[in-house]
């Protein structure tokens, strides 16, 4: 083999193998989502009711192929007018860390996610008629599809749980859906 067939064939080789990872790289690095949702929590009495309304924000960046860490803020409504345990009007506010696995689908983008997350449950005390606040820090577990809109933008339905140890109630199920922006 002559000296210039030798570096056609090694400029080759690197060339696919530098094609190699970058095929498996994300098509973006950044995501904001937007989301309404149902929720409560699961072991209050009362107010365990489970369609309780809500909103989330998030963002995330990728780490790895497959992989992000994610930040989400939202509040849920527990109680509008009820009572929620010893609250009346209960809130529960929350910012949550979480890891994320993205699972390979050709149709849709299955994933979960496992965090850790602060907690804020606020309302008018039942007893002494003045606001009331319980801070916790907590963990969080969800389930996510992705269904792709366009290149950028994407339909996301998911399911969570919360465990934030409150005087009043400590699990929290929550379920949303929205929008989901790549850049």
């Amino acid at each position: 083999m002559n000296p210039k067939s030798t570096i056609i064939a090694l400029a080759a080789t690197a060339a696919l193998a530098v094609a190699a990872p970058a095929a498996a790289q994300e098509l973006y690095t950044f995501t904001v989502s937007a989301f309404g949702g149902v929720g409560g929590s699961i072991d209050a009495d009362p107010g365990n009711e489970l369609g309780n309304t809500g909103f989330q924000l998030g963002g995330s960046m990728i780490t790895e192929p497959r992989t992000r860490i994610a930040v989400r803020a939202g509040r849920l409504g527990l109680a509008d007018g009820e009572r929620f345990e010893s609250l009346f009007d209960a809130d529960l506010s929350y910012v949550t860390v979480a890891g994320e696995y993205r699972f390979a689908k050709s149709y849709y983008a299955p994933w979960a996610y496992i965090g850790l997350g602060a907690y804020q449950l606020q309302g008018d005390d039942l007893f002494t008629g003045g606001e009331a606040d319980d801070t916790s820090l907590g963990l969080a577990l969800g389930l996510v599809g992705e269904f792709t809109i366009t290149r950028r933008l994407d339909f996301v339905v998911e399911a969570s749980g919360h465990y934030a140890d409150f005087d009043d109630a400590t699990i929290f199920a929550m379920g949303h859906a929205g929008l989901a922006l790549h850049f």
